[in-house]
């Protein structure tokens, strides 16, 4: 099929539903309706011919893949909005918080005017982000900054939780093979496919592993609904559904993450938040740049001391060597990637000497655009994330006091998973952007 007719065919009919529907609601449902249905984009030649196609670093970064699904869906949702709220467009007004979005999205065409002939070009890059990034951001700034907004933002997350339903059903049980019958063979149709019971979906996804990711987040959001709600039949059964679906797709990762989040939340009525986050904000802040120094060699640990065996081996155990793996691709390309460690190559494939790559986004963030990429890009949405926490007072997690708390959590888990995979849960900016927008805490009923 013709890729480049159905992001045309869905932006005119992103058009229809601004013109149909309320701007808050029409922007959630082109936004979370094209991560649910469009295409990812043009994948490299040949590449859904291999069994591992390590070169497709993802949809967050500039790459070969320039017209994708992360930056239609937001730039079909901007059309609307110019073509229909133009006044709400022009009334907002910058924040502090909008800066380091900014930075990241101007930093390719920045740092190649000093440094011509990157790839890809600094203008284009720039353009890239300016959509898989800014657009989300300035649609949050628009519509999720206040309590009915972030509300909205909640349901939407429940509802695109449910709406992977009948891909659960279908490649739960027959595998991974949707993709294949609207579009192209997927070329990580089989990557971790096979699961303890039947097979992970992948949907219309990047990757089984940010489905497994998706359903988790907007479990997490649909629990949360069912509980600040009384109990509501309705919220109850999509808080049911998408939980089930997130232990069905059996993706360790993304039930991790949903089980520290309900932990957060719960533990948020007998401490505060901000208490919650001091020491891990530290520790990992610490253990990161004694990771990317190089001080402490880790893979040799593992490989050459009794102890780092054991622990490899305890993940292989049970099923999870998937992630000392990633851990070692990263070590093979620490070096290169910190070779020009402010500002980066300005090569999307600065790897591909190795003949591999990281897994994790930070390192790729770093080998592209250098330490200032990453703490902008990672700033941009932690920023947000933090403050929201550091004011969220201590009381029950489910209740609208608690909903930027909530949305915090969503980026938070959402960064945490960044540092082992390529990809992003795109919603969390959305989460990022509302935050920015907002100070004060919410006063209404649930």
């Amino acid at each position: 099929m013709n890729i480049d007719l159905v992001y045309l065919v869905f932006a005119l009919a992103a058009l229809a539903v601004f013109a149909w529907q309320q701007p808050a609601v029409a922007a959630s449902v082109v936004f979370f309706g094209g991560w649910l249905v469009l295409p990812v984009g043009h994948f490299p030649a040949g590449s859904a011919g291999v069994d591992f196609p390590y070169w497709i670093i993802g949809l967050a970064l500039p790459s070969d893949m320039l017209l994708t699904k992360a930056w239609v869906a937001p730039a079909a949702a901007m059309l609307g909005v110019l073509a229909f709220d133009r006044a709400t467009l022009f009334r907002l007004r910058p924040v502090w918080a909008d800066a380091p979005m900014l930075v990241w999205c101007l930093w390719p065409a920045l740092r190649a005017l000093g440094s011509p002939g990157t790839d890809p070009e600094g203008w284009l890059a720039s353009l890239y982000l300016a959509g898989c990034w800014g657009l989300p951001w300035l649609l949050g700034r628009l519509y999720y900054a206040d309590v009915p907004g972030q509300r909205l933002l909640v349901k939407a997350l429940a509802l695109a939780g449910a709406a992977c339903l009948p891909l659960s059903l279908i490649e739960g049980i027959g595998g991974p093979q949707t993709y294949g019958w609207f579009y192209d063979d997927h070329p990580f149709r089989l990557d971790g496919a096979f699961r303890y019971i039947g097979y992970r979906p992948l949907g219309f996804f990047e990757n089984g592993n940010q489905f497994g990711l998706w359903v988790s987040l907007c479990a997490l959001a649909a629990l949360w609904l069912a509980l600040a709600s009384g109990g509501k039949r309705l919220y109850r059964g999509l808080a049911a559904l998408t939980a089930a679906m997130a232990l069905a797709a059996q993706s360790v990762g993304g039930i991790l993450l949903l089980g520290m989040g309900l932990a957060v939340m719960w533990a948020s009525r007998f401490v505060r938040a901000r208490s919650l986050l001091v020491a891990p904000l530290a520790l990992l802040l610490v253990a990161g740049a004694v990771y990317l120094s190089g001080v402490v060699p880790v893979a040799k640990i593992g490989k050459e001391t009794a102890f780092g065996q054991r622990v490899v081996g305890a993940f292989r155990a049970v099923g999870r060597g998937s992630f000392t793996w990633r851990i070692g691709q990263d070590q093979k390309l620490l070096a290169d990637a910190t070779a020009r460690p402010l500002v980066g190559s300005g090569d999307w494939a600065w790897w591909r000497s190795k003949e591999t790559r990281p897994w994790g986004l930070p390192l790729l963030v770093i080998g592209q655009f250098g330490l200032i990429g990453l703490i902008a890009g990672f700033g941009a949405l932690a920023g947000p994330a933090f403050a929201a926490a550091w004011r969220a007072p201590r009381g029950s997690a489910w209740q609208v006091q608690a909903l930027p708390l909530l949305l915090a959590v969503i980026v938070a888990l959402t960064l945490l998973d960044a540092l082992l995979n390529s990809f992003v849960f795109f919603p969390a900016i959305l989460a990022a952007g509302g935050l920015a927008g907002t100070g004060r805490p919410a006063t209404v009923a649930a």
